[in-house]
């Protein structure tokens, strides 16, 4: 369960490089992960963070991609029907009331919305 002091590398089972690593680096106090309800849905998303009621608007956030709406380019090839390059529109998945994982950085100063919710 000790660090080879060779090259660095961790050694031991996957819960003793994780103590060790943990020992390196310590606890990480700049990011928190936290639940959020979704106020109102993309193109202008607004959450309120369960913790504290603090309500953020879409100039707070950095938001995951693939919770907004957005084009994708597709191929679709299916018994005697094939399309190339088709553009495809995905709706955002988000509701009023959903719950999203949020990660907050710089002290609360900069909020991540990562994914929604099952709960």
């Amino acid at each position: 369960m000790s660090t080879n002091q060779n090259n660095g590398r961790l050694e031991g089972s996957g819960a003793a490089k994780l103590i060790q690593m943990m020992k390196k680096h310590g606890h990480n106090t700049d990011v928190d992960v936290e639940l959020a309800t979704v106020v109102a849905p993309p193109p202008s998303l607004q959450i309120r963070l369960n913790s504290d009621n603090l309500t953020l608007d879409k100039s707070d956030l950095i938001i995951a991609e693939h919770l907004t709406e957005h084009t994708r380019k597709v191929s679709i090839t299916g018994g005697s029907v094939s399309v190339s390059d088709a553009a495809m529109t995905v709706k955002s998945p988000l509701s009023p009331g959903d719950q999203v994982i949020v990660v907050s950085a710089n002290e609360g100063q900069l909020y991540y919305v990562l994914d929604k919710a099952v709960v």
